[in-house]
């Protein structure tokens, strides 16, 4: 469930060296910003229809359309500890409902075991509302379940990373499903997101990287806190999760898709990528295959593809992406 926050950020008077108060300002959210918020959302008869507390906080980058608009901008502004109580109008939230995304097709072509009331999953990531059936028809909702309503959220900000100080990585190595994962658990990654990079065309999707004629790779990009974790070590995981001399091929995965890669954001990154290349050369007795070079032409990945291990796999089992977690990957779920 997207969400938001947001906060007043308020100065606070320290103590001057020589005892004079000073007026120091928290650093507040800006767009670009990683925060982490717990919230509580209700609608308008007072019915909780979401929360995070009791579990983990939100995680997401302001304006980086993770969130609706509406908690965007009401987390802008927020300081760390700081709360709000905002609404937000179906305008910057779910939108008005829209009858043309309410669909219906034969009982025959639907699997077994649904009925009114009950939540589909779509094989393009979308979710659907089971609105009504009989013995010839099913009628599917696709509108957000919350479209048309006006959400209040009460929203508190737990921590802040500026943008000035988030950096971001990518790596191939094979199917992006377990890499993700193993990304995931890295204490410092903040966030990581699967896609497709450093092929001829723009925007592809996931059958044509799978044709093998695009050029693409499957990656994941990480984002981190250099603070936590350095490139150095993210690059050590990297290599650990895969063979690095097997050429366009992991596992019983085989296309150039799959191939073994690091593409660099930065001058500092590609020096420091072809280092430990060297390195990792010098363990093996095969040729690392393995290229570095700049990142271009990325997209991320369809949405189901997103943390897909963590949320399941191919056999419904989530895998933990708890930070520091070692328990095997199952690569495909």
């Amino acid at each position: 469930m997207l969400s938001f926050r947001l906060a007043k950020a308020r100065p606070f008077l320290s103590s001057a060296r020589r005892g004079a108060p000073s007026i120091c300002t928290r650093a507040t959210a800006k767009p670009g910003d990683y925060c982490q918020v717990h919230y509580t959302g209700t609608l308008d008869d007072g019915s909780i229809f979401d929360s995070s507390r009791g579990r983990d906080p939100l995680e997401f980058v302001i304006g980086a359309g993770k969130v609706i608009k509406g908690f965007d901008r009401a987390v802008t502004g927020l300081a760390v500890g700081g709360s709000r109580k905002q609404r937000v109008e179906p305008a910057e939230a779910y939108g008005e409902a829209d009858a043309n995304a309410i669909i219906s097709f034969p009982v025959s072509q639907a699997p077994d075991g649904l009925k009114p009331g009950v939540k589909v999953q779509l094989s393009n990531g979308m979710v659907a509302n089971v609105k009504a059936m009989d013995k010839e028809v099913i009628t599917l909702d696709l509108n957000h379940e919350l479209a048309g309503k006006a959400l209040t959220f009460d929203v508190e900000l737990v921590r802040l990373v500026p943008s000035e100080r988030l950096q971001r990585a990518t790596f191939a190595a094979g199917c992006f499903w377990g890499p993700e994962l193993a990304f995931q658990r890295v204490p410092g990654v903040l966030e990581t997101e699967v896609g497709y990079s450093n092929g001829q065309t723009k925007n592809p999707t996931y059958e044509d990287v799978c044709g093998g004629d695009t050029g693409h790779a499957e990656v994941v990009q990480v984002m981190y806190d250099p603070d936590v974790v350095s490139y150095e070590r993210l690059l050590e995981e990297f290599w650990a999760r895969h063979n690095p001399t097997h050429l366009n091929r992991q596992g019983n995965d085989v296309g150039t898709q799959y191939r073994s890669a690091i593409f660099t954001h930065t001058a500092e990154q590609l020096e420091a990528a072809l280092k430990s290349k060297v390195a990792v050369q010098a363990k093996h007795k095969e040729p690392v295959v393995t290229q570095v070079e700049p990142l271009e032409n990325y997209s991320p990945a369809e949405p189901y593809h997103q943390q897909y291990l963590a949320k399941g796999g191919r056999f419904g089992r989530p895998q933990s992406s708890a930070k520091g977690c070692d328990d095997p990957i199952r690569c495909y779920g």
